[in-house]
């Protein structure tokens, strides 16, 4: 070996050791909160974007059920569809209460009148209905509660709001 190529790498003093080490302790400390928050931020929305995905699949499935005029023997159609859209939800296991899930619907003669006149209920054979259901996603961090969620007093914790809307008309059944 070269005496020039040992003196690159030549173990270096203690003090620029020491000196190397409290530069990352501090770059860790400017960054650390950054990435964490970065981190933290993807998770939620990643979580979010499935849970809204999930959403507008079990809606999407319940109205085609809604639409048919289906009804369970000894249900009403709002209590079939109901059930529909609840037993979708709770095969997505814990990541769902339907409890906390709320569906409204307006029927209308066309669509034309959409937003103006509206029945509410499911409609009768080939009306438009206009199915909305919303659900309170509870934010698994305070932190992301804070930027982009809401307080809700009664749960004591932050939520956005997801909301599924489809239209459909009724078959004639």
């Amino acid at each position: 070996m070269t005496k020039r190529f040992r003196l690159l790498f030549r173990s270096s003093s203690p003090t620029a050791q020491r000196a190397r080490g409290a530069a990352t302790a501090v770059e860790m400390a400017l960054l650390a909160p950054v990435f964490f928050l970065f981190l933290m931020g993807t998770t939620e929305l990643s979580l979010i974007v499935t849970a809204q995905q999930l959403l507008e699949n079990a809606t999407f499935n319940a109205t085609r059920l809604a639409k048919s005029g289906y009804t369970a023997a000894g249900d009403t159609q709002q209590q079939t569809v109901s059930a529909a859209l609840n037993g979708e939800l709770e095969s997505f296991g814990t990541f769902f209460d339907p409890t906390k899930v709320t569906m409204t619907s307006n029927a209308y003669n066309t669509f034309a009148n959409i937003g103006t006149g509206g029945t509410s209920g499911l409609g009768t054979a080939q009306q438009i209905v206009v199915y909305s259901i919303s659900y309170p996603w509870k934010l698994f961090t305070p932190m992301m509660g804070q930027i982009i969620g809401t307080w809700n007093q009664a749960t004591q914790n932050w939520v956005i709001n997801l909301t599924a809307q489809i239209v459909v008309q009724n078959e004639p059944y």
